[in-house]
């Protein structure tokens, strides 16, 4: 597969050089591999969730998809989930959808420890959880790794409680003692030779709008994050003490990342928490304001990848932020800059393109936060031993792209330069200083992220 994303620089004192960069990217492997999940509704289909995954001018379809999903579709030949059933159930708590997606929404870890143990009595789900059992103990035989992803409905349930600090002290212990369960129940099926196994830690459910919108304060919002964090690191206490221990997904990265980006953006591109009815592409959560939608699975995609390649030491390539936005979510990843660019009335100038004259590619503009259209200089100081030059980049520009010094003696060979002469002051200035035995030149180089 090849990628191109737009490089251009700009020289010190001289011309705009353009350039641009391929990368080939790639591996070569022998077969998919077989993967199999034990999850809630986080994991199964959302073409079978269309409660929150259809939008509601067309209530039978969905437009979201999930983990498993994304997988099916634009990892084909990395990830294999099972044969994709669309026709007569399966007969067990699955509906359809891939064979070894064994994602039961509703369920918590109290009730994969049930259907392991036989003891289904008071329990809805009980009549199918043998019979689902079995067809587990059945498809683990075929598959290599095995992925964990629970504990989000347990916080979902008890949320209320963890808020107000009145939950029972052994709660959050208790999840982990069945994860651990369930984790043996899995390597034990296939006896000397058990399969890897991936175990996830959980999304703290707190920055889902469902449930910010009604636990608000502020005091207690920062409590219960810390006291989900902490059981996190518990998990992850947890599996690095196992003698066999299980790769650790860190879903948890992603509700940090909700709590803490504000806004949430990928390569400039600005979502929202929820809003719409139509699960809109930019929202990072379906209509119901509670389960991940196609941009926030696409991240718990490459957390379950990137522990993948860890525990059976493939390379499959995670989702680039552009190949989301272009190729899972329909949008121009180019968008914020052409906003830009025709906010300053040049529609048509691309990145590489100086229209102003002063030696400054769009892209360099862009990200300096000047003008394209009016000559600008960049630059403060001057770049020779005992001196430095300066910049102060746009903040909302380099959510776009990353602007790079390089230095060079000929201008021919150009290299980075290091970061022991490069500082950034607190208001965001950029300042580089030349090796001290020599003139130099020097150039900003901006890339657009990947």
């Amino acid at each position: 597969m090849i990628r191109n994303r737009p490089i251009v620089s700009l020289l010190k004192n001289w011309a705009a050089i353009p350039i641009f960069a391929s990368v080939l990217t790639g591996y070569l492997h022998a077969a998919p591999l077989r993967v199999l999940a034990i999850g809630d509704s986080m994991t199964e289909e959302y073409a079978f969730e269309l409660t929150f995954s259809a939008p509601d001018s067309d209530p039978d379809n969905a437009n979201v998809r999930n983990w498993p999903e994304l997988f099916r579709i634009f990892r084909p030949t990395d990830l294999d989930m099972g044969a994709y059933r669309t026709g007569i159930p399966y007969g067990d708590l699955r509906t359809l959808g891939h064979r070894y997606n064994f994602g039961i929404p509703g369920t918590t870890t109290t009730n994969w420890t049930n259907l392991i143990n036989g003891a289904w009595e008071d329990d809805p789900l009980g009549p199918l959880y043998s019979v689902t059992k079995n067809a587990i103990e059945e498809e683990i035989f075929n598959t290599p790794v095995v992925v964990i992803m629970l504990g989000a409905n347990d916080l979902k349930q008890e949320y209320n409680d963890i808020f107000n600090n009145t939950e029972d002290p052994a709660f959050f212990d208790n999840i982990i003692t069945r994860i651990n369960f369930i984790h043996s129940w899995v390597r034990a099926i296939r006896g000397v030779k058990p399969p890897k196994v991936v175990v996830c830690t959980v999304p703290d459910v707190g920055a889902t709008p469902q449930i910010s919108n009604i636990y608000n304060v502020p005091e207690k919002k920062v409590t219960t994050r810390a006291k989900i964090a902490a059981f996190n690191q518990k998990i992850i206490a947890w599996a690095a003490s196992k003698q066999n221990p299980p790769v650790v997904a860190r879903l948890d990265l992603l509700t940090d990342r909700v709590f803490d980006q504000v806004p949430f953006q990928i390569n400039g591109t600005v979502f929202t928490l929820s809003g719409s009815n139509e699960n809109s592409p930019t929202q990072v959560f379906c209509k119901d304001g509670f389960h991940a939608s196609t941009v926030a699975q696409a991240y718990i995609a490459n957390e379950v990848i990137a522990s993948l390649n860890t525990a059976m030491g493939t390379t499959i390539p995670k989702f680039s932020d552009r190949e989301i936005l272009k190729n899972l979510l329909g949008l121009n990843p180019d968008q914020p800059y052409l906003t830009w660019i025709s906010s300053a009335g040049l529609p048509s100038s691309g990145m590489d393109a100086d229209p102003d004259g002063d030696g400054l590619p769009n892209l360099v503009e862009y990200l300096l936060g000047t003008s394209p259209g009016n000559y600008s200089n960049p630059f403060a100081g001057s770049f020779s031993p005992g001196a430095s030059l300066s910049w102060k980049p746009d903040a909302v520009g380099l959510r776009f792209g990353d602007l790079i010094a390089e230095e060079s003696n000929d201008l021919v060979a150009w290299t980075t330069v290091p970061a022991e002469r490069t500082s950034v002051a607190t208001d965001g200035t950029v300042s580089v200083v030349p090796p001290t035995e020599r003139k130099s030149f020097v150039r900003l180089k901006a890339v657009a992220k990947p």
